[in-house]
């Protein structure tokens, strides 16, 4: 009897631990207003001026857009998940605007990585 309670004891603390670590890795959703910007271009970007003054052009050359698109928004950087880059990259097509995309992002935010469910231009 001895031996079987401290199995389902151990059995318990395993589950809480590994309850607690689920925990950890959950997503949060979010919404983020802010600027688009494309990941390869991102490093140069240090303030929401720099994040205004880049340019639709810019996001749009091919070695650009191919590294995927983000936004910053609340002094910082976040890159989206690759649907979000395509959502990203054909909101910039369509763009009236030259520069200062500001868009709306919705989505689950993962690591450092926001998986989109939603962009629109704001």
């Amino acid at each position: 009897m001895n031996k079987i309670s401290t199995i389902i004891i151990f059995a318990l603390l395993l589950a809480a631990v590994g309850g607690q670590s689920a925990g950890i890795a959950e997503s949060k959703k979010v919404t983020l207003t802010g600027h688009l910007i494309d990941q390869m271009c991102a490093g140069e970007v240090k303030d929401a001026v720099a994040a205004a003054k880049h340019s639709k052009e810019c996001a749009l050359m091919d070695h650009c857009a191919a590294s995927g698109f983000g936004i910053f928004a609340n002094g910082k950087y976040t890159k989206f998940d690759a649907a979000g880059s395509q959502k990203a990259k054909a909101l910039a097509e369509k763009t009236k605007k030259e520069a200062d995309i500001a868009v709306v992002a919705e989505g689950t935010l993962e690591a450092d990585t926001l998986k989109v469910i939603s962009l629109k231009e704001k």
